[in-house]
This record gives C-alpha cells, structure tokens and sequence, in this order.
C-alpha cells in the first residue's frame, strides 16, 4: 500500500505522465515522473516541456497560418521533489509554471477569432441581442463580447507564475494528502480515458467539455490498492477570481468539491469523475449556489497493439454567473461602461457555452470514441466526439436548428518519436457544427475560441515539435 500510494503521489506532482500524460502509446511515453523518486533519496528536480509548431485554422470563410505553442502539451517548467521522512512517510511539492513559446509570456491570447460586426450588429460569442439597440450600447455590447471571450477563452488571466499547479503533500501508508493549487478529479478522468488525452484539436476537452481542470485552494486526499485509485478534493475557493462586489460574500461562494473511482490493469480500465463548483450569480449576490456539475464514465481496452476509448460525459449548470438578460440589462443600464461592470463578475470558462458561444445555462451530453495503435516508434491517434447542447436558451430562438446545438468533432494523428524525450506530430481535425453551435478548435495550452457565425464548420491542421526535460 505505501509503495502505490506514493507512486501515484509523485505520478499526480508531475503532470507529464499523469494529468497530461504524454498522448502517444504507453510504450513511448516519455518518463518525466521518475519513479525512484517513491524509492530513492531525497531529492529536487527541475523538469519541463516544450513543444511549438505551425498550425492552420480555417473557420467557416475565414483562416489564419501562425505559430503556436503548446500544441500537443502545455509548455511548462517546474521544481519538483521528495524527502524521506521515515516510517512509509515521505513530504512532496511541486511547482508548475505555463510558458507561451510564441511570446515568452506566462499568459496566452487567448481566442483566434472573436466577432463579425460588418453587419452594423454584433454577431459574435459571448453575448447576442435581442432587441435593436442604439449606436452607443452598441458599442457597449461590442466591448462587452470582447470582454467575455477574453475572461473565459484566455489561459492564466491572471498572470499567476506557477498558474499549472503549485501544492505540497505528505505521502503516508494508507494515501496521500496534498494541498494546493491542483488537477481536478473530473479532468484527471476526462485526460485518461480517452485516445487523444488532453492534446492538440483531436482533444475531447474542447469547449464542448469544459470543466475545472484545477482548483485552488484544494485538498485532496488519494490512495491506491489493488489496481483501485481513489481521489477525493474540496477546493475552498477565494483566488480563482475577484468575488461579486455587490455579495455578502457568501463562505462557500466560489468552493470547488470532486471526486473519483478508477481501476487499472494491463487489459482494461474504468473510471467515474464528479466536479462541482459553486457559484455567486450576478442576480442572486446574496447566495450560493450549485454552478456546473460534470459527470464522466470512461473504460478503455487493450488488443495487442491497439487501446481502445470510449467515454461518456455529461455537463450542467442551472445557475451561469451571468444570463443572456442579465448581460442585456447591464449594456442597457451602462452603455459603454457596461464592460467594467462585467467585468468585476467572477467569471470561468463554464459560464459561457462551450458549443453556442454565450453567456447562459447549460445542459450538454457528450460521447468519446477513440483509438491508439502504436507501429514501431510511432502512436496514430483516432477519435470520434459528439456532443449536443440542450439547455434553452432566447438568444438561439432565430438561429438554424433553434435553441439546440450539436457538434461532430472527427481528429486524426500520428506522433513519431525520435527518442524517449523528442517526438514529432501531425494533426488533422474538423468539427461539424450545426444548429447554434459554433465551436473552433484548440489544443492543449489553448482554447480554440468560435466561428464567426452558427452552423459553421472548423477544422485545424498542426505540425509540431515537444520536447521534455
């Protein structure tokens, strides 16, 4: 029991081979936890990951060609370590910081496309009208979209230096108590199970999946028996984001709380992921309230050289931060100000709809089938995603296919690897959007932001190079 809980401890502290686990076969997956670490002397290590290319994206009529990094993972570097404290105790930490390749930042620009407003009326993400309004609230409402898509597209708004994950942990015979920014047990489910990880624009965590991917504030405690994972973590809020200023500040207002199951073993495994985050509504300031709740049940299958996926998810929140009305209101009240007063609102990726592009609730079913099927030194990547929005909601009433939004995501890719360390990778995805939908894709350091009009298709197509040390 000690041996495993504190593998899966250090498994957990270092991302690369855990919670964004390298995304080709497990024969090549490169070793950044090292295990003797949970066996060996003390020790601090600097690791890292860095991996760049050139991607191009169509949307509907319009396209782009750039450099981006973090197509297939995250760059990152971080400290990480152990110290033997006797009797099957043993003290861990990790600190993780993001870096942008592109630009050197700590921050990423967030979405590649935001609004058409040639028509004289926004039509863009975020937030659509549905009354006429004046050429000043226009301008408003065009400042408020913009504003939106930065809060909820845009990765580490805060410019946090070590925004990937920064915990401390005491590793004990029967589990593992670690406290800290950390890796949700709904996403650690969504990364394992299924065939693209969380990696380039074949990843089923685009925006039709969002969830909390971490959480500040957390604890969790885990252990690890018999090829069974438990985890479970209560994030106590309070830095994610600025609180309501109108709130009474409610205890529990912003706390995250989660958990899963999983079973591993060389032929099979499966597991169930529950997050929960609650929330502070711009109407209700008063009150906390339950916001997104995501349910995942994933199992995957191994034939020879062939692992097969399959998941499935679903995603709900009855109380978004902001509704369609209530942004109305406040462009209608505030013109252009309205962007400041939106601004103050704790806003996350999951208040807006990851298909639709808007403010509002959210009720989504998703599906995941994948496969990897490792030929030499290479992994080629398969999967098939689908996922339809059915929470109401006006602002789709005139849109095709009425208030309901479905995508199609098809993704294919071969990862080579060079060695242990350096692989090279080429991707292909599209995601068919019809009705509302109007999902673009992205990869794993970034969000794909969406298309310019309902109903419009997206692909992607990457090339590039990772590297870990």
């Amino acid at each position: 029991m000690r041996k495993s809980a504190l593998a899966l401890a250090l498994a957990l502290a270092f991302p690369t081979a855990y919670a964004q686990q390298t995304p080709v076969g497990a024969a090549s997956r490169i070793p950044i936890a090292d295990e003797s670490l949970a066996r060996g002397p003390s020790r601090v290590e600097l690791y890292g990951i860095l991996d760049g290319g050139i991607e191009r994206q169509d949307v509907g009529s319009v396209s782009a060609t750039r450099l981006t990094s973090g197509m297939s993972a995250g760059s990152r570097w971080g400290l990480r370590g152990a110290e033997v404290l006797g009797g099957g105790f043993r003290a861990i930490f990790t600190l993780e910081s993001r870096i942008e390749l592109d630009t050197g930042s700590v921050t990423n620009r967030g979405p590649l496309f935001f609004c058409d407003t040639s028509t004289g009326a926004p039509v863009c993400p975020g937030v659509r009208t549905s009354v006429p309004l004046p050429g000043a609230v226009l301008a408003g409402m065009n400042n408020v979209n913009n504003l939106l898509l930065q809060a909820v597209t845009t990765v580490n708004t805060a410019g946090a230096l070590f925004d990937r994950q920064a915990f401390v942990g005491l590793v004990t015979p029967v589990g593992a108590v670690l406290a800290g920014r950390q890796y949700t047990p709904g996403y650690e489910v969504l990364n394992r199970f299924n065939s693209f990880a969380d990696a380039t624009a074949g990843q089923f965590g685009q925006g039709y999946s969002a969830l909390a991917i971490r959480a500040n504030n957390a604890l969790q405690y885990r252990a690890e028996a018999a090829g069974f994972t438990l985890s479970a973590m209560y994030g106590f809020g309070g830095t994610e984001v600025a609180r309501n200023e109108r709130s009474t500040d409610p205890q529990d207002g912003d706390d995250f709380m989660g958990a899963n199951l999983q079973y591993q073993s060389p032929m099979f495994s499966v597991g169930l992921g529950w997050n929960r985050n609650n929330v502070v509504p711009y109407y209700a300031p008063n009150d906390s309230r339950k916001g997104l709740e995501t349910f995942n049940f994933g199992v995957t299958g191994t034939l020879g050289s062939v692992k097969l996926f399959g998941m499935y998810m679903t995603r709900k929140n009855e109380n978004p931060v902001l509704r369609p009305q209530d942004v109305q209101n406040i462009v209608l009240g505030f013109g252009a100000g309205a962007a400041a007063v939106i601004g103050a609102q704790p806003l996350n990726a999951f208040d807006v709809d990851g298909i639709r592009g808007i403010v509002g609730a959210v009720d989504t079913k998703i599906y995941h089938l994948g496969a990897q099927w490792t030929i030499g030194n290479g992994v080629i990547h398969a999967a098939y995603n689908s996922a339809k929005e059915e929470a109401p909601s006006a602002w789709d009433a005139t849109s095709p296919g009425g208030a309901n939004a479905k995508v199609n995501h098809y993704a294919l890719a071969y990862f080579y690897n060079f060695s242990r360390r350096t692989q090279l990778y080429g991707v292909y995805a599209m995601a068919q959007n019809s009705g509302s939908a109007r999902m673009a894709l992205g990869g794993a350091g970034y969000a794909g932001g969406f298309t310019t009009a309902p109903g419009e298709d997206a692909s992607a197509m990457q090339l590039g190079l990772r590297h870990a040390f």
